[in-house]
């Protein structure tokens, strides 16, 4: 797939009110690349169960290693990355073919607009979206792929999930796993993968009456979405490029606190929270730092997020925390929606 539509069509998975389940013929292996690594998962089904997690590998991603974002979206050289990916395969036994990508949240824009009522066709609906984005991105509107999502609203009202990218970024990922010798049959960013992951978590605390929400706190950048009634309700991704020590990996944690306030007072002020029940958290670089600093932002409790529980464990086979918190992504990539 090499345009934003295969991208957010996984999206709406995770979006619509209920959250519904969707069962296309998801790949099993699953690669996540991002400026800093790349982690490869390799699952098994069998019948209606859990699947089992065969194989994973975590390998840094090549020098040099650049921050990405929309305005630098270049990764390491190819050959590189190609062989780091080929070593990936030939270190846990995988046979390169079909495989789940998944990219950053920060080489795209993920905007939430809202509109008093739905325009009458599709091509009125994205005539409005670009007028909207058009001075937010850093391209030419002709060279930007665009996709969205529509969420029911109060009223006539709609909110719209917006992606998109400059359309050379994601076929520049897809190229560096071609030549590794595989096929990415599935594009996806990376926090609507922990969406689905965590949907069944999200969905029974808003049966319950309450607010919840997901942090994805992936080092050069954090993406915070807030869930209501089965629907998102807020979604925001920021990098934090300098934030930490060496600016690229754990960004600093009074940074993210104070960003994250600044997400929770709009919140409040504009969209009547009331407060956000349970925060779940994924954070790969700096959580001994990261999690203290989270306790003080008023969230009723603080969670972790965790594959695990979709998931059968090879035997001998072990996942400490911080492994599970690299492999979240492409667990949920490989595993698929409808579980």
């Amino acid at each position: 797939m090499s345009t934003l539509s295969k991208i957010t069509d996984q999206i709406q998975g995770v979006v619509q009110q209920r959250m519904p389940s969707f069962r296309p013929a998801y790949p099993l292996v699953a690669l996540e690349m991002d400026a800093r690594e790349m982690v490869l998962v390799r699952l098994k089904r069998k019948g209606r169960g859990k699947p089992t997690l065969e194989a994973h590998e975590v390998r840094p991603m090549p020098e040099p290693r650049e921050p990405l974002s929309m305005f630098r979206p270049s990764l390491a050289p190819a050959p590189a990355i190609t062989g780091v990916i080929q070593e990936m395969f030939t270190k846990t036994g995988t046979k390169p073919g079909k495989i789940s990508l998944v990219i950053p949240d920060n080489v795209a824009k993920i905007s939430l607009l809202s509109l008093p009522e739905r325009p009458p066709t599709r091509k009125q609906l994205e005539e409005i979206l670009r007028f909207k984005l058009r001075r937010s991105v850093p391209f030419r509107m002709d060279d930007a792929v665009i996709s969205y999502q529509v969420i029911p609203a109060e009223g006539k009202a709609v909110n719209v999930l917006v992606a998109l990218m400059h359309r050379l970024v994601v076929e520049q990922f897809e190229a560096a796993v071609r030549a590794a010798g595989a096929r990415p049959g599935l594009v996806d960013l990376c926090t609507p993968n922990l969406l689905n992951l965590c949907r069944k978590e999200l969905d029974e605390l808003n049966r319950q009456g309450h607010d919840a929400a997901l942090l994805n706190c992936a080092g050069p950048y954090f993406s915070l979405v807030i869930i209501r009634n089965g629907r998102i309700i807020f979604f925001r991704s920021k990098s934090l490029h300098g934030s930490g020590a060496d600016g690229a990996e754990a960004p600093d944690a009074a940074v993210l606190a104070r960003e994250l306030n600044h997400s929770l007072a709009y919140y409040q002020e504009k969209l009547n929270g009331t407060g956000v029940h349970t925060l779940m958290v994924r954070t790969v670089v700096g959580s001994e730092a990261i999690l203290p600093a989270l306790d003080g932002l008023g969230f009723g409790s603080i969670r972790t997020v965790d594959p695990a529980s979709s998931l059968e464990v090879a035997t001998g086979m072990r996942m400490e925390s911080s492994t599970a918190q690299r492999l979240a992504p492409a667990v949920s990539a490989a595993t698929g929606r409808g579980r």
